[in-house]
Formats: C-alpha cells, sequence, structure tokens
C-alpha cells in the first residue's frame, strides 16, 4: 500500500471504469510495484499491550508522580518478544523506574528499580539493576525475572570512597558485612556484564505516547521483504566499509508518512555522524547529520523536525517533512533515536526478520567479555 499515492490511484481508477464502460472487454495490466509500497499502515498493526499501555501513561500523567522530565520507554527486558513499559518519573537521583508488563489480558507492575530515572538491564542475568556512586559511597540493587515478576536477588554498598579520610571501609550484601571477595563474588556476573540503560527515551507529550504506542513496534509488519532486504544490504555494506566502534542503528519514521528509515549512529565520539537511509523509487538515499552527545539524535513529532544538540548546547535542525526549521523548540513530544541496536551483522539480520536483536550497550559488554 503506498499511502502517498493511494487515493490517486483509486480516483484515476474510478474515472477510468466511467469512461470506458462495458464497450469492450480489454486487457488488464498489473501495476508497476513501487519501493514506497508498504505492507500496511502502521497504526492498522495492533498488538494486545497498546491499549493497556496507553491507559497506565494517560494515568501517570495525570498523577502527582508526574514531572516536567518525566519519560518512558518500551523495550522487551523479560525476552517474551513483547516489550515491557518502563515510566521514568524524573531525572534526579532518588528516581526509581516503574516496570510494566502484559500478564494474561492486563498489564500489571513487576518492578520498581533504578537511579536518576533509568535502570540497568542485564540480559545474561534476565536481571536488572542500579548503581549509585555517591561522594564517598556506592550503593545498589539488582533483580532477576522469575515466575512473571522481578524479585530482588541482593542490594550493596561500599564506603571505598572514604579511604583517602582514613576511614574503616566496609563492604556489605543485603545488610551483611562481607569480605571484598565475597563482594566481588556477588557482583562479578553483574557488574561486569552491565548492558542497556532504559527508560529514558520519548517525553510524554501526546504525539510521542501515539507514536510510540501505535508505530515504533510495527515496522516489521509494515515493511515489504523488498525494502527490508535494501535496509539489509545498504547497512551491511557500511559494516564491510570500514570498522566503527561504537555503531548503533534505529528504525524511526522521521517524516510521519508510514514509510520509516533508518537512522544509523557511527560513534558516541563528538565528532560522529548520523546517518538516514530513507526509501526512494529508485532505492536507498542518506541523508547525513550530526549527532547529540550520546551519538543519535533527537525527533520532535509534533514538528516533523529532528535535531542533534552537541556539547556545546548548539542545535542543528532537519526536516525530510519540509517543516520550517528556523526558530525551532523542541515541544513536550520527543524522542531520543539511533542507538537502539547494536551494527552487527547478526543485529541486522534479526531487526528485519522480526527477531528480537542486541541494544548498543549489549553488544559492546559482550564483545568485552569475549574478549
Amino acid at each position: 500500500m503506498n499511502l502517498k499515492k493511494n487515493i490517486p490511484l483509486f480516483v484515476m481508477a474510478a474515472a477510468v471504469s466511467v469512461f470506458t464502460g462495458c464497450s469492450e472487454t480489454k486487457k488488464v495490466s498489473t501495476p508497476e510495484i513501487s519501493l514506497l509500497d508498504v505492507n500496511s499502515a502502521p497504526a492498522d498493526v495492533t498488538f494486545d499491550w497498546q491499549q493497556p499501555y496507553k491507559t497506565i501513561l494517560s494515568s501517570f500523567k495525570n498523577s502527582d508522580q508526574y514531572t516536567p522530565s518525566s519519560m518512558f520507554e518500551l523495550r522487551d527486558i523479560t525476552n517474551d518478544n513483547i516489550p515491557e513499559l518502563i515510566i521514568s518519573p524524573s531525572d534526579e537521583v532518588s528516581a526509581q523506574c516503574q516496570v510494566y508488563t502484559m500478564l494474561d489480558s492486563a498489564a500489571d507492575l513487576i518492578a520498581t528499580c533504578g537511579s536518576y530515572g533509568v535502570l540497568q538491564y542485564i540480559e545474561s542475568q534476565n536481571a536488572i539493576g542500579y548503581c549509585y556512586n555517591g561522594e564517598s559511597f556506592t550503593i545498589g540493587e539488582y533483580q532477576t525475572f522469575n515466575e512473571g515478576s522481578f524479585n530482588k536477588e541482593f542490594d550493596f554498598y561500599n564506603n571505598e570512597g572514604s579511604a583517602s579520610s582514613g576511614a574503616l571501609i566496609r563492604y556489605e550484601v543485603n545488610g551483611d558485612e562481607v569480605t571484598l571477595a565475597k563482594y566481588e563474588e556477588y557482583l562479578h556476573p553483574y557488574r561486569d556484564y552491565v548492558t542497556a540503560e532504559v527508560g529514558r527515551k520519548y517525553t510524554f507529550g501526546d504525539d510521542a505516547v501515539n507514536y510510540a504506542i501505535n508505530c515504533s513496534e510495527s515496522w516489521n509488519t509494515v515493511l515489504t521483504d523488498t525494502q527490508k532486504e535494501l535496509f539489509r544490504e545498504r547497512l551491511n555494506a557500511v559494516i564491510a566499509e570500514a570498522e566503527l566502534m561504537d555503531a548503533a542503528f534505529e528504525i524511526v519514521d522521521l517524516d510521519l508518512n508510514g514509510i520509516p528509515e533508518v537512522v544509523l549512529s557511527t560513534g558516541v565520539l563528538e565528532d560522529s555522524q548520523v546517518r538516514i537511509f530513507y526509501l526512494d523509487e529508485d532505492g536507498i538515499k542518506e541523508l547525513n547529520t550530526s549527532c547529540d552527545d550520546d551519538g543519535g539524535i533527537h525527533f520532535d513529532m509534533t514538528s516533523k523536525i529532528f535535531y542533534s544538540t552537541n556539547y556545546e548546547g548548539n542545535v542543528q535542525c532537519w526536516s525530510m517533512a519540509g517543516a520550517d526549521i528556523s526558530n525551532f523548540k523542541p515541544s513536550d513530544s520527543t524522542m531520543c533515536c539511533g542507538r537502539k541496536y547494536a551494527l552487527t551483522a547478526e543485529n541486522i539480520a534479526n531487526v528485519f526478520s522480526g527477531e528480537e536483536a542486541v541494544s548498543d550497550e549489549e553488544a559492546v559488554s559482550g564483545e568485552e567479555n569475549n574478549g
């Protein structure tokens, strides 16, 4: 279905029918298939979790927990191919994420965890957690998923930061003092395999919520096999071109026309580039931009403008929808994009076939540990 040309083609077909009538039978030629023809509109792809999650987001926004810095994310952290809803109340140090998942036909809270409004997802341990480093101490907690919910595995504390003041160094697990060796034994499977930080991807504006719920998880169904193959080929070609450290990618509809683009982050350094691949009648075309300080870009759904903010706070804007970028100010509907999956051949194959891929942080951690 070509979302841009569907109506004009329908009107043309109706007009031809009126003038030709039934005077003679003519051969009907098969219409040429366009590279912009998708399988369906993203909003036509439905999931059982959509309405329950939307209800929770609305309830949270209308509660006293909501703050101007509240954000949320959809991410499968229970490995069942169904995304969890992760709500970040704020970016303050004490802010813990609320994690909801689908149990039967309802969405239930299965974890509260994190600091600064994010939690760490450790896929290798089927766990989540956080670690806060204070001025003279470190505290944290890890939870593992079992029988439908996350449960505390252990919490930990040390005051190594007090060594310079002559304080007696203590290591604690679950409130009990332990030796350094025992402390390391507890933390090793989690700390040394820390993977993705999740929780702060979308703001709470109506357009952002609508995009996250109704579009963000639909692209594997929306895209045709031909379109997927084109994106696979282009991304694999990038891997073959040069070795990129910390590169990642994500599927995002940057002009909201129902035909998504692929946002490729080439790295996390200040001079890293973001490459945007988009479908054209002739194949894949490319647009290059600068990046945020995390290597990705931001997308404003209300204005249909995507932008990057560098370390000095300077903002650069672009639009694939022809929006006016002069005097741009972000609305309440934005998302961080470009770094959802590490740029690996395995992830490219999985993302464009519907299987679960690995986040950028997860792949980097895995490579380090396997090395």
